[in-house]
């Protein structure tokens, strides 16, 4: 077995263990740490087809259905590093690569430490994620060979966490908030695992070293609007529905430990369960995780559920009637 095919199933063989997990902290809001996560057979497959193809894997489904707390899951199963890029309507695809930092090139230009020298200039760029992704050496040195370069910083995504392997998940979040050319200007960045900086005239690529199934990729869609055919075929795709009740009660019981034990809050957990079901058209009553904070006020109030006060409470988490009332008229 050569060295490349045993790299390979190494990581197969991780992504086949993975197990669920514990929260590494206590749950206050999001937890996206990566730390607890209960992946289906259906995960597990498209991660080792991802790994093994090369592809983007690319999760759509339902706001609140799991699909952008996965990558950081996978990446601490796997001990790659993690980098993310969230898009929003006015992302450009260079900055998943890198970007020219004009704010501060202009302040030391009014400060007069502005100076010609070219190997100084690549001060001012910044890697993106990508860049992190496949090549952290010359990342950290902008791409440059000058001493007189100030060294860049890797974003941290993940507190208290050090990777073991040297690979990399990236999370692409949300991609369909952008337009069709933010996916076609990935398309051959994505598709070759390299891009070219003219900047400093050369092209980044996956360093010496690291894992060739390195950067596993994984872009999350809520299918707001329709990506091009052509960046779809070429990613591995997984539909992710909403959880249904039995799922939703394993989620609770994962992130709260204290349900193993208790029996009467485990009951009336299942007993909330039910109403937070996707149903056949991807529609709920609420997310995930706002059925997860309805869980933790249940957990420390212990209020019953046909009192006034636990009904405040879901108008409170849940229902939020004036502002889902209002919110399409004023946005």
């Amino acid at each position: 077995m050569t060295e490349e095919s045993s790299t390979l199933e190494s990581l197969l063989q991780l992504v086949r263990d993975m197990s669920s997990g514990r929260p590494a902290n206590l749950r206050k809001g999001d937890q996206r740490d990566g730390s607890v996560y209960a992946p289906t057979p259906e995960i597990r497959t498209a991660v080792q087809v991802a790994l093994i193809t090369g592809r983007p894997l690319l999760l759509s489904g339902p706001p609140g259905c799991g699909k952008s707390s996965l990558a950081s899951f996978v990446a601490r199963s796997l001990g790659f590093s993690y980098f993310e890029f969230v898009v929003t309507d006015d992302s450009d695809p260079q900055d998943l690569l890198w970007r020219i930092d004009l704010i501060r090139r202009l302040n030391d230009a009014q400060l007069a430490k502005l100076t010609d020298d070219e190997s100084v200039f690549t001060d001012y760029l910044e890697p993106g994620p990508l860049w992190w992704a496949l090549n952290p050496e010359t990342a950290e040195r902008r791409g440059s060979d000058s001493a007189l370069t100030r060294p860049a910083a890797p974003p941290v995504h993940l507190l208290d966490y050090e990777a073991t392997r040297a690979g990399a998940v990236l999370l692409i979040d949300e991609i369909d908030k952008a337009d069709s050319s933010f996916c076609n200007g990935l398309l051959v960045p994505l598709g070759s695992r390299q891009f070219y900086v003219p900047e400093i005239n050369d092209t980044v690529t996956n360093g010496p070293g690291r894992i060739e199934e390195s950067p596993l990729v994984i872009i999350t869609t809520n299918n707001e609007r329709d990506l091009p055919e052509a960046f779809v075929r070429r990613c591995v795709v997984l539909p992710v529905p909403g959880p249904d009740a039995n799922r939703l009660k394993e989620i609770a019981r994962l992130h709260f430990p204290v349900l193993d034990t208790d029996e009467g809050l485990m009951s009336r957990v299942a007993k909330l369960a039910p109403r937070f079901e996707f149903d056949a058209n991807g529609h709920a009553h609420a997310s995930t995780a706002e059925f997860l904070d309805l869980v933790e006020v249940l957990i420390k109030l212990n209020t019953d559920f046909d009192s006034p006060e636990w009904q405040l409470i879901e108008k409170l988490v849940v229902e939020k009637p004036i502002m889902r009332r209002n919110a399409f008229s004023q946005w």
